[in-house]
């Protein structure tokens, strides 16, 4: 492909426009460590912890095109002093390896052996699971291959996790239509999906350092593993999974669902609807003025409620 140079110019501004913001990133917090750990079939995690190791532990799992840096507003906070906090990018997302086959993405324990990985190598017993979008997704597999006993509780943001059944949005809204062209084999197409979802991530804008570097992990995902996270998932028997319905009965935890009431992604009075249907002893949480990121729209009330929420469940245990 021959990148027309109106074209190259933007590319160009876009990259030096990231080296600019983040020059003075304030995200990297003190207290915050990473390092790699292995995931399945060796694919390396890359994993960002905060807190005592000995506390009690959250494990936030992040969404699609996204990576552990959504969670800086609750790895900086004031939940390190309480729990051990561990966040991790996703095989296929920000700087975790990205294998190029399809069977590397293909089967829900794949991405539950990774989940398991990184609550082994961290040293969590029996965390809390914070899921956010298609982190929910994430936690769903790692209970269909391993089951609850190791956790002490889920906590679902804006997400189904194919627990409930919710309409997708319609084939040519801005969400569907950004993640067709971060699929894409051309930068100009992806930068534009990029931009065009992480517009989507909050119902009133971020600022521009966020913005940009929400795009950037957005990029970081490339095609050949979206195409391929995108294929069918199989479960342990060999079925295509297109519901976990079957694991309601099976989820013997506390769990708690948060989500904002204009998120673009799910109709929030359905999802809330299915959950209370689902799952009676769920929690439900409706943050209002709220998009898809409540952890970053609200972050001293997701915190509270999170925290609350923890305390509970940790004593139940």
């Amino acid at each position: 492909m021959i990148i027309a140079r109106p074209m190259l110019r933007v590319i160009v501004a876009f990259i030096l426009g990231l080296f600019t913001s983040f020059g003075s990133c304030a995200f990297a917090e003190d207290g915050v460590s990473l390092r790699m750990i292995e995931g399945f079939g060796g694919v390396p995690l890359n994993v960002a912890e905060a807190g005592k190791s000995d506390n009690p532990g959250l494990l936030f799992i992040h969404g699609n095109g996204q990576g552990y840096m959504s969670w800086h507003r609750q790895l900086s906070s004031s939940l390190a002093n309480a729990f051990h906090l561990v966040a991790f990018d996703l095989r296929g997302h920000a700087n975790s390896g990205k294998p190029w086959d399809v069977e590397s993405y293909n089967r829900a324990c794949i991405w539950a052996e990774d989940v398991a990985a990184v609550i082994r190598e961290t040293g969590l017993d029996k965390p809390i699971i914070v899921g956010w979008s298609r982190g929910g997704l994430m936690a769903m597999h790692y209970v269909r291959c391993f089951g609850t006993d190791e956790l002490s509780g889920i906590v679902m943001v804006s997400s189904r996790g194919r627990l409930v059944d919710v309409p997708l949005p319609a084939s040519d809204s801005p969400a569907r239509v950004s993640q067709v062209q971060l699929e894409e084999s051309d930068i100009e197409s992806n930068m534009a999906g990029a931009q065009t979802f992480a517009s989507l991530m909050t119902a009133e804008p971020m600022d521009e350092e966020w913005t940009a570097l929400s795009a950037a992990m957005n990029v970081m995902s490339p095609p050949y593993a979206r195409r391929a996270m995108r294929s069918p998932v199989y479960d342990p028997t060999g079925e295509a999974v297109t519901s976990y319905a079957s694991l309601v009965d099976k989820i013997n935890v506390p769990f708690l669902a948060i989500m904002g009431d204009q998120d673009p992604f799910r109709e929030t009075s359905q999802l809330s609807a299915a959950f209370v249907s689902a799952l009676p002893q769920a929690q439900i949480l409706i943050y209002s003025g709220v998009g898809h990121s409540p952890f970053l729209e609200r972050p001293d009330r997701f915190n509270m409620d999170l925290n609350a929420f923890a305390q509970n469940a940790f004593a139940a245990h």
